[in-house]
Parts: structure tokens; sequence; C-alpha cells
């Protein structure tokens, strides 16, 4: 099997077989920060992080042989998938270094990076040792867009060039864009850049306030609910109609792809507070070698290289207990379809107990939409248990 055939189908059994681990706490995936610097500046990033400004926390990032060591520690205590990330990986002198190293170790490597700085040295090193799949995150479609969002315009013709390098790599690429004020309006030019390279396209438009340390224009320069609304729903139906036409399903495409009922995602696993596998049978180690539940955490945290990457491992769940749901979020119609993570709450609020009205609009806006689409839908000469029938297969 060659590498991207690898990873699809280890990507057909991750969720199920991730919920498992969770259930006996084994820390399956990992993600590698290698550090918070980026030579993007996008407006609404909430890691970036200058080496001015890692300067002046009184911090550093891990050294080589300290990532090399928190790999060998990792790999023993169970991780299978490890994600190499930044800010943007490829700007450390020693990447190859590292990467080569973890390689040889067995892990399944993806990586993150904004594709920008690929070049032929890179290009040799992924052609012989492949990650199983590369994540670009695509901001629009032309310069003036890159300029605007990243403060380069070049930096769209370095991206381009580095997805034709990644196109002959045998890897799973996947292309997301993050969606702001800036690109609101090119969806269907970004997607069709996307296609030219792979059909895994993904959109994201919830954009959260800066970890503590970092400036961002985050707040200014994010939709509004609706706004979101109508960039997720203009994509559903894209795909929809690709649907109708080809009779086929995309990967990405996000009305075939809500969670299968038939599938234990592990979930209800302490602690139940966070909605994901974090800290159940994911972790996050932070540039600065903090281990954390995931990206958007910065205050629960604990250090691998001091107290032992299986001791701080089993430590981290630790770190929420007293933690809950708002009583507010919890009598809420919505609880059970609302991302109310704790540390989207913290980032927006500054409290893990604290409702977010940016979330809520969200969910609200949400909510109305459907209602809406279900009243059209649904044919007025049609018994219920039609209806039903129609909206479950439509």
């Amino acid at each position: 099997m060659i590498n991207n055939e690898k990873a699809r189908a280890w990507e057909s059994a991750d969720s199920t077989f991730a919920a498992h681990c969770a259930r006996r706490h084994i820390p399956l995936r990992g993600t590698f920060e290698l550090t918070p610097r980026c030579n993007f500046h996008c407006k609404m990033c909430y890691l970036h992080q200058t080496s001015e400004e890692i300067n002046l926390r009184g911090k550093r990032e891990l050294t080589t042989n300290e990532w090399i060591k928190i790999a060998e520690d990792a790999i023993n205590a169970g991780t299978l998938n490890l994600m190499i990330t930044g800010g943007e990986p490829l700007l450390r002198d020693d990447f190859a270094t590292i990467y080569n190293e973890i390689n040889q170790m067995g892990f399944i490597i993806g990586l993150n990076t904004n594709a920008s700085l690929l070049d032929e040295k890179y290009y040799r090193l992924f052609s012989k040792y492949p990650p199983s799949t590369v994540s670009v995150t695509l901001y629009g479609a032309d310069r003036e867009t890159y300029r605007r969002i990243t403060g380069n315009e070049g930096h769209f013709d370095n991206t381009v060039k580095g997805l034709e390098y990644l196109k002959d790599i045998p890897t799973s690429l996947d292309i997301k864009v993050t969606f702001i004020k800036d690109n609101y309006h090119k969806l269907d030019r970004i997607r069709e850049t996307a296609n030219r390279y792979t059909d895994r396209f993904a959109i994201n438009y919830m954009v959260f306030k800066p970890v503590p340390g970092v400036s961002s224009e985050a707040e200014s320069c994010r939709l509004s609910a609706k706004e979101c609304l109508n960039i997720d729903i203009s994509n559903r139906k894209y795909y929809y109609e690709l649907r109708k036409k080809t009779g086929t399903e995309n990967e990405y495409d996000p009305a075939a792809s809500e969670n299968d009922p038939h599938r234990d995602y592990g979930l209800d696993i302490y602690p139940e507070v966070l909605t994901c596998l974090a800290a159940k049978a994911a972790y996050w180690i932070s540039w600065d070698g903090r281990m954390l539940p995931c990206a958007t955490f910065d205050e629960m945290a604990t250090e691998p290289l001091k107290e032992g990457f299986s001791e701080a491992w089993n430590r981290l769940p630790e770190l929420f207990a007293g933690i809950r749901h708002p009583e507010e979020c919890v009598k809420c119609e919505h609880f059970y379809t609302c991302p109310n993570c704790p540390a989207y709450f913290f980032a927006e609020t500054g409290s893990y107990d604290t409702v977010s009205p940016y979330i809520c609009d969200m969910v609200k806006e949400r909510t109305k939409s459907d209602k809406q689409e279900d009243s059209r839908r649904r044919p007025q000469d049609k018994t219920a248990k039609q209806c039903k029938t129609i909206n479950n297969t439509d």
C-alpha cells in the first residue's frame, strides 16, 4: 500500500480506536507544537509569537534533543498518531533532524504547514519519508487576499509553489481555510484552487480570542454568527449539488460526516466537561514543553520533561476536578448541540464557567436556520411520519 492509502485506512478506524484507548487512558494522539513563530502574520491567529515576544515572556523553545526525548517517551506510553505543527514548524533549522528521528520511531505522522517554505530540500525529505497526512491552510485564492490576511502578497505564490511540491508526494493532502471578513466572499474561488490539488477540503469559521501573551485582531476581523452560517450553508449546498450530479460523496462533505451513531467516540469519559478526546486519548505539547489537553488551553498544563511523560499524562485529567459547565449552559435547550468547551469559554471570557455570547450566537443562529429549513422542506399534506422519512433521506 502506498502511504496515502495507509492514511485513509487508518482514518476509517481512528475514531473508534481512539475511544477504545480513551477508556484505558492511553495517549494515542499527540501534537508537537515545535514553535510559535511563523513567517506569516495572520491577523486572526491566536498562537503566533515572535522571537522578541518569546524572550519578553522569559521562555524558550525546546531543543532538538528535548523534542526527541519527549517523542521517545510518548511512543513508549502508547502514542501512535503524532501531528507536527507550529507556528510554522519548517521555520526551525533543526526540523529535518527532529522529523527524521521521530519518523524512525514508527509514528503515524501528520504535518500542519502553510506550505510556503517547502522547497527542494523538503521535497526530497518528504519523498523519502512521507508524512501520512499533510494539512495546509489556504487563506485565499489571490495575492491581495494573502496580503490583507498574512501581511505579504508573496506568500500566495510561495504557498502555491509548496502545493505543487506536495501533489507529487505520497501523502493524504488536506487543504483547509479559516474565514474572516477579508476572505468571506471568496469561498468558491478558494475551493476551486484547493480542488486542483486535493478533494479533501474543509472550512472553519469559528475564530477565538488569542491565548495570553499573544496579540491578535481576532475580535475585529472574525465573522458574525449570521455570516458564519451563510458560509456553512453555501458549502453544504455545493456538496449537496455535487452529490446529485456525480452520485458520490466528497470526503469532506460536511453533510455526510456527522457523528455515526454506531460508533463509540468515548466522549462520556472523565473529564466529561471536555466534549472531545482531549486529556482522554489526546494531548498537545507546547513549544515550551508543557503538556496541554489541546491548543486552546493555556493554563491547564503538566510538565513531561520535569515530572516524566507518563506522570504528566496521568495527571492531566485531574486538572479538571471541580470544573463544570455553567449552570446556564446545562439548562439550555442547545446544550447537547453546542461547542460548549471550557477552553473556548476561557478564551472568550477569561473564565471556565462563564457563558460565551460568541458561541451562544452561533448556536442560536444555526438552530433558527435549521427550523426554517425544516419548515420549508416539510410538505403540508404529509403526515408527521412521512415528513420525518423525507427529512432523513434528504
